[in-house]
């Protein structure tokens, strides 16, 4: 029989019965036990041992990935145009708001230097315009402004310190008056 051709289990089942027959028509002779080679199995699985310790051992995978961008595409393209547009106009935007509001900041702070004086004219706003080119000059206007509102404030809490220390007098002398009118 060949390898390739699978073969009955029948078939196998009566090969096994005619050797079991020619096995018992022998007489009953001692089997001689031959000593096998078996350094050359030995040496094999050892090696098979090596082998599958190697398989066992974790392996370490590294991955590479690489992300590359199209613009043969004419979507991609343009939406990248667009992208590039919308970025830079809200830049510009954002510059914009920065400056006004930083002319809302000086214009406060000029309000309230010619509040911390109490009045202006011509001149004082033109000489105020002025101070307001140099960094340093608003610098000084600022530490001036905040020094007389921090002042003002203080000169508030003290009037009406006294407005309620004045009230409690007055009501400690008509208490002292109801207590004299009882006895």
């Amino acid at each position: 029989m060949s390898s390739n051709t699978k073969m009955d289990t029948s078939e196998v089942f009566a090969m096994f019965e005619t050797i079991n027959s020619k096995l018992d028509k022998q007489p009953n002779k001692q089997i001689e036990v031959t000593q096998v080679d078996l350094s050359a199995v030995n040496a094999m699985t050892e090696r098979l041992e090596d082998v599958i310790k190697d398989v066992q051992k974790p392996t370490k995978v590294e991955n590479y990935y690489r992300h590359t961008i199209d613009i043969g595409s004419s979507k991609v393209f343009l939406s990248m145009v667009i992208m590039a547009l919308v970025i830079l106009g809200l830049s510009y935007a954002i510059g914009e708001q920065r400056k006004t509001i930083s002319q809302y900041r000086d214009n406060d702070l000029k309000y309230r230097h010619i509040k911390m004086y109490g009045q202006t004219n011509e001149e004082i706003l033109y000489r105020l315009e002025r101070q307001f080119k140099y960094s340093d000059s608003v610098r000084i206007i600022r530490k001036q402004v905040e020094k007389y509102e921090e002042l003002v404030k203080e000169q508030a809490e003290r009037i009406e310190r006294a407005k309620q220390e004045n009230k409690a007098v007055k009501r400690l002398q008509e208490e002292v008056k109801t207590v004299k009118t009882q006895k």
